[in-house]
């Protein structure tokens, strides 16, 4: 028997981002769905209130994956997630138009970022067909506030709004603490940069941020001692922990107790994160 939605998980920040967005879509009551839909789309849709959701649905032919698929009565609503502003999401949109190139029924694609307005060239997306949105992680959050009272929501679409609330509303305030950082590194490497924050974030919450012209460090735990550094300096990014033993996949010693591992994309971050964990979880203090 599967897993109930609620009770999947993933290692990966964005993909737990777009659980719990899929979620409400998955197992919202009718009233719920349509109005999610609604604002996801930007329109009423037929049948919104009896939709079939996947989440990461495989594409295809290499084709990557499409975080959420909702499918209605003759439309397909693809929702593809980041948590990086002004990030280079152009491979991932295409690859989304491309793996469903042969569906028949009409396509809505979302794209669903920190930016809060429109990203540039994002309308370019809207080719063969397809019709293309841009929504924000502030406005998903709102709605999820917000949805309680004005839908008037009870029991069971009102604990899964109040759990996306609960989920929701820190992490979207930390989002934006990032906002002035992304500018620091290149597009393609702004989404390894937020899910570094985020996977270290659930370790030690709310972490100092120490910006100065044209570079920054992000201190874990928010007291400063460098226990674990994010290093946003001349383009680049680097992880530094003080203290961790040595042999951390990648890491570089860097003396006086500290290891460097500099960071050219998110599949270098992912090799090293269980190493990482395992390190910075008996260095940082208890979360409370």
């Amino acid at each position: 028997m599967p897993v109930p939605r609620l009770f999947e998980a993933s290692g990966d920040p964005r993909e737990q981002w777009s659980h719990i967005l899929s979620t409400l879509l998955a197992l919202g009551g009718p009233d719920t769905r349509t109005a999610l839909v609604k604002e996801l789309s930007g329109e009423e849709l037929p049948g919104a209130d009896a939709i079939l959701v996947r989440e990461q649905r495989p594409l295809g032919d290499g084709h990557g994956r499409a975080d959420i698929v909702a499918r209605g009565a003759g439309w397909t609503l693809v929702v593809q997630t980041s948590l990086a502003f002004a990030g280079d999401e152009d491979g991932r949109l295409r690859q989304v138009r491309e793996g469903f190139a042969e569906a028949k029924d009409r396509r809505i694609l979302v794209s669903l970022t920190p930016d809060r307005r429109e990203p540039e060239g994002l309308a370019a997306a809207a080719a063969d067909g397809w019709t293309v949105r841009h929504r924000s992680w502030l406005r998903v959050r709102d709605w999820v506030q917000e949805r309680p009272e004005r839908g008037g929501a009870v029991g069971t679409d009102l604990m899964l709004l109040r759990e996306a609330e609960y989920y929701f509303t820190p992490r979207v305030a930390e989002l934006y603490r990032l906002e002035g950082l992304m500018p620091l590194v290149p597009a393609e490497l702004r989404p390894a940069l937020a899910t570094i924050f985020f996977d270290l974030n659930e370790l030690s919450p709310a972490p100092l941020i120490q910006s100065e012209a044209g570079a920054a460090r992000v201190v874990f735990p928010r007291t400063g001692d460098p226990v674990a550094e994010i290093l946003l300096r001349d383009g680049g990014l680097t992880l530094q922990l003080t203290g961790a033993p040595g042999g951390g996949p990648g890491f570089a010693e860097a003396g006086e107790g500290r290891q460097t591992l500099a960071i050219g994309s998110v599949e270098e971050w992912r090799t090293a994160r269980s190493w990482v964990f395992m390190a910075a979880r008996s260095l940082l203090p208890a979360r409370r």
